[in-house]
């Protein structure tokens, strides 16, 4: 090998110690966030499909529809929200934060005095010592309590998330049921109108009327199946809306369980007192402005403690030289903090102002839940009463409709048409009262949004509804 070879292979190993360093440090390129997104989107839409939910829903059947009740929608939207599982990731974080502030400082471990002349001359000299922080009085409790403040913050954040959800649901989940109740009504409205217009043709056949009024009935017979129409539109909405909600594909089919939304009375609603107790106890806000307070007291405390003089440190520590004798090195120091050029008074100041806004905070928190759950109450009670109300002079006199129309057609005394007019009204009326039984409902989703959840009626309805089925298997 000559010399000019020998200098290659020595100028080489520079650069393969390069390229494997740079080698070590490099990774791969990440994808774009936008391919990422789509990447998860895809994930996403695999667990939908109807076979994986029919194993995961209650009393689903393999050929059937998923069956599904507003408890399971409900449970079903927490456990696959991806908004909800971010936030509450957050929140875990945030109480991993409280537990590493709630820490003193670690000690410090000094070697000083190490003189090289000493040393070559065999009489070294080695000064040790170990140097404690000390914290001032209610500091590290200022820090935990911060810290508790953001954790509070982000279950707050968390809890209304999961609070709107469930509000969601609920609500598009009573939409559903009530437009099943409205098709139905209208499909009758449609049937009573057809029975009419088939009527009005005999009688234009027979000369006893006008096309015009037969052209007419025809009219509004068309124009009650279009409402049938529009109805079903509405309710492929809402369920499409539903299962979007709940994180599923709208194509999936199912089935949805509950009471009839159109049966009168509902439950109960809570009285002011309970409804506003209750979402005092659910509600957000209120833990989050305990909180605060909480954090500001703690901040006051730390820096009125800050005016005064305190140990900065404490240290123990031991010099290793020859002429010592043994066991006489140990050298101990401290060091006092002295507030004399920064007396900490406008901190104080400050700290106390703080603590004042947070505790008139929580008392605002209250009163703004209080008004929204008044506000909505006020409005549940009042559709509710102006229901039963309608449905006190509705419902007999429809009833009698019926009744007397079906009675004239048995004994033939009245025109065939007149008593088919009656008994349109009386179907288009019912669906006239359905209008209104869903502006309860929509009034009493806001109320559950208010409250922060379901309301003690409809809770005590699910627990009695799964002592039941518990019995029933028993």
């Amino acid at each position: 090998m000559g010399p000019v070879s020998q200098r290659r292979r020595l100028a080489a190993i520079p650069v393969m110690w390069l390229c494997a360093a740079l080698s070590g440090c490099y990774s791969s390129p990440r994808p774009a966030a936008s391919d990422r997104a789509i990447a998860l989107y895809r994930e996403g839409r695999a667990p939908a499909g109807a076979t994986a939910l029919r194993r995961a829903g209650p009393g689903a059947s393999s050929a059937g529809p998923l069956a599904m009740t507003v408890e399971d929608a409900v449970a079903w939207a927490r456990d696959h929200s991806a908004e909800l599982a971010a936030q509450n990731a957050r929140a875990e974080a945030a109480a991993a934060q409280v537990d590493a502030e709630d820490h003193f400082d670690n000690p410090e471990l000094r070697i000083t005095n190490i003189e090289l002349e000493r040393i070559i001359e065999r009489e070294p000299r080695v000064s040790t010592a170990l140097r404690f922080p000390v914290a001032r009085p209610g500091e590290v409790d200022a820090n935990v309590a911060a810290a508790r403040a953001d954790e509070a913050k982000e279950l707050a954040e968390a809890r209304e998330i999961e609070i709107a959800l469930e509000a969601d649901i609920r609500l598009l989940f009573d939409e559903v049921l009530l437009f099943d109740a409205e098709i139905a009504a209208a499909d009758a409205v449609a049937e009573a109108r057809r029975s009419l217009a088939t009527w009005m043709k005999g009688q234009l056949a027979a000369a006893r009327t006008t096309a015009v009024d037969e052209a007419m009935t025809e009219l509004t017979a068309v124009d009650a199946e279009q409402d049938g129409v529009d109805l079903r539109a509405q309710r492929s909405a809402a369920l499409a809306a539903l299962l979007s909600r709940m994180g599923l594909d709208p194509a999936v089919p199912v089935r949805l369980l509950g009471a009839p939304k159109s049966a009168w009375p509902p439950p109960e609603l809570p009285t002011e007192q309970e409804a506003v107790e209750l979402a005092l106890r659910r509600r957000p806000e209120i833990e989050l402005a305990a909180a605060q307070g909480d954090a500001a007291d703690a901040t006051l405390h730390a820096e009125r403690a800050a005016r005064w003089p305190w140990l900065s440190f404490v240290e123990v520590g031991y010099d290793f030289r020859p002429e010592s004798v043994l066991g006489l090195g140990w050298t101990f120091g401290l060091a006092i903090e002295l507030p004399v050029f920064d007396t900490h008074r406008p901190a104080v100041v400050a700290a106390d102002a703080a603590r004042k806004a947070e505790q008139r905070s929580l008392g605002a928190a209250v009163e703004l839940v209080t008004r929204e759950v008044r506000t909505s109450l006020a409005e549940a009670q009042a559709t509710r009463a102006l229901v039963t109300e309608l449905r006190r002079r509705m419902t007999p006199a429809a009833e009698r409709a019926g009744v007397e129309a079906q009675r004239a057609m048995e004994g033939r005394s009245v025109d065939v048409g007149r008593v088919l007019e009656v008994d349109e009204r009386r179907v288009r009326l019912e669906l006239r009262l359905l209008r209104f039984v869903r502006r309860y409902w929509t009034a009493v989703g806001e109320l559950r949004h208010a409250v922060g959840g379901r309301l003690p009626a409809e809770a005590g309805a699910h627990r009695r509804k799964t002592e039941s089925g518990r019995d029933a298997q028993q």
